[in-house]
């Protein structure tokens, strides 16, 4: 989906996803968690994330997976106020898994420039580095910023048959 900007006002959809598809494909196998927004939330989101990994049999992914979510819950915890929602789900169409995270703030992530010794400012380039792809979404209560990660068919295949 190309970024586009639409008035708040109309309730659409504004997105800056980084994506080749047109349009997000069904997904499937989910399961989400709804995290306070405290600091012990980003320890919580990085073991439900390598314990859904581990569920789906996708431990290959989990140090990617864990550091992205980190890094969103982080984002979160720092731009937004109130709770956080962690959804993981695999996309057979897509050959994906993909966590999103979503937030009651309506501001759009930016690419910061970064100095060597800056402390933040580095969590959407490993978004770069480390997903397929990934996107943010507004929403009517906030916004949902999402990463891919595409295993092997034949791993992604046996999460799909093993569910939630």
């Amino acid at each position: 989906m190309n970024a586009t900007a639409v008035t708040p006002s109309r309730r659409a959809l504004v997105s800056t996803e980084r994506r080749p598809e047109a349009a997000r494909p069904p997904a499937s196998g989910g399961t989400s968690w709804l995290l306070p927004s405290e600091p012990s939330s980003v320890p919580r989101a990085r073991r439900l994330t390598i314990a859904q990994l581990g569920v789906w049999s996708l431990h290959d992914f989990s140090g990617d997976a864990e550091l992205l979510v980190s890094e969103l819950v982080t984002n979160a915890l720092r731009h937004a106020g109130g709770p956080i929602r962690l959804t993981f789900s695999l996309c057979s169409v897509d050959r994906a898994f993909r966590c999103e995270v979503a937030d009651e703030d309506p501001g759009q992530p930016r690419v910061r420039r970064t100095c060597g010794d800056d402390e933040g400012g580095r969590g959407l380039h490993l978004l770069d580095l480390l997903s397929r792809c990934w996107g943010s979404t507004c929403t009517e209560a906030g916004k949902v910023v999402w990463f891919e990660l595409h295993p092997p068919a034949l791993a992604l295949e046996a999460a799909l048959e093993k569910g939630t």
